[in-house]
């Protein structure tokens, strides 16, 4: 084996396919040394493709450097070149990656490597087709309990040597902590007003087929697509995030009222007795034939999470980053897609809430179960 820079641009071609936050596809790699046997690579971000509003913390954009570097490690065995080492400095808009690959036969001494690890004896093989084929379905996702048993136990023994963890959360707890978490991302004006940016209706605008969230990956209907292609106007997203921000922080505002009502001594008694009524009414439909009660499938609700602590480091989160990739790859080894969920973790209210639920940090969020639907495929830069 020969590394060559044909190769290793090769290799980025493939990374390209990991995933980002609103498909914003930060990356921006470039081969730094490249000699037969040892060739360095380093990557930086885009600042236009950065989230300052909607990931303050940078948290995403880690989690999507870790995906690429995964990606690109994955590539690069099975085209017979080892990932050496992986260094990270830097943070947010100056994360500064360091990727030294080597051929097997290099006998150069591998340094030292500040991420998390993201190995383990219990991990599948996994290779380009892989990357390629995994994909996130917004779509409605069927509930999978063998096959998800099957997979969440895979990755479970394979995270048994690092600090991160998959919680599930009940659906019930998911879709109010979801509910609660859209009105933060669709009231907040700056952080609606760069989901719009990045949001592609038309599929005439050059954009659509190149990164976004496209209308069929958001599986909206075309006569709502089209509609929404009239309204995508720079000029009008100002207008369309005041409106919505105007129009939902009343019921913001009466959420918030809600919930600290449930928590007054009278809320608390009321709640009490709701369950109680609830309990008896459940016992009285159990009674009934299974054929007349309706079956509620909803798919799996996960949360990453790891150790509460003050701090991550940037080289912590791009290791889950990489690890993240992997869960993923391993549910779709298994037949299951994802449905990413980051306004759960990125509204602080839901993101406290649920710290105090999971007694850990949320780091990322989705929905696992099979496909019902043909899954649009997202666009990529290096295919426009």
């Amino acid at each position: 084996m020969t590394l060559t820079t044909a190769l290793v641009e090769s290799l980025f071609t493939v990374a390209a396919s990991a995933p980002s936050a609103h498909n914003t596809q930060p990356w921006v790699p470039e081969i730094t040394d490249c000699t037969p046997e040892v060739a360095e690579v380093r990557v930086g971000v885009d600042p236009a493709r950065l989230l300052p509003h909607g990931d303050p913390r940078s948290e995403d954009l880690h989690l999507s450097m870790g995906c690429w570097v995964e990606s690109l490690a994955i590539a690069a065995a099975e085209a017979g070149v080892r990932t050496e080492s992986v260094t990270v400095r830097g943070r947010g808009p100056t994360v500064d990656i360091r990727v030294r690959l080597a051929t097997a036969e290099s006998t150069a001494n591998p340094t030292d490597t500040d991420t998390m690890p993201s190995e383990g004896v219990a991990w599948p093989r996994f290779g380009v087709a892989d990357l390629h084929h995994r994909q996130v379905d917004r779509g409605p996702l069927d509930r999978a309990e063998t096959r998800f048993a099957e997979a969440a136990e895979t990755c479970r023994s394979a995270m048994a040597g690092t600090a991160v963890d998959l919680v599930e959360i009940p659906d019930c707890a998911w879709r109010g902590w979801l509910r609660r978490a859209s009105l933060h991302s669709f009231g907040d004006r700056s952080v609606f007003a760069e989901t719009l940016r990045w949001l592609r209706f038309d599929p005439d605008d050059p954009r659509y087929h190149r990164d976004g969230l496209t209308a069929a990956c958001l599986r909206i209907p075309a006569a709502g697509a089209r509609a929404a292609a009239f309204l995508d106007r720079l000029w009008l997203h100002s207008w369309i995030a005041g409106l919505a921000s105007a129009g939902l922080t009343p019921v913001a505002v009466a959420d918030s009222a809600m919930r600290s009502f449930a928590k007054s001594d009278r809320g608390t008694r009321i709640a009490k007795f709701s369950r109680s009524l609830r309990l008896r009414l459940r016992s009285t439909a159990a009674t009934k034939p299974a054929a007349t009660r309706r079956e509620r499938r909803h798919p799996h609700h996960l949360i990453l999470t790891v150790p509460d602590r003050p701090e991550l480091s940037t080289a912590d989160e791009v290791g889950i980053g990489r690890i993240l990739l992997r869960i993923w790859l391993t549910l779709d080894r298994h037949g299951l897609r994802v449905d990413v969920h980051s306004e759960l973790k990125d509204s602080p209210t839901v993101r406290s809430e649920l710290a105090d639920f999971i007694n850990s940090r949320p780091i990322a969020a989705f929905s696992v179960g099979a496909s019902t639907t043909p899954v649009p495929r997202a666009p990529r830069v290096s295919s426009a």
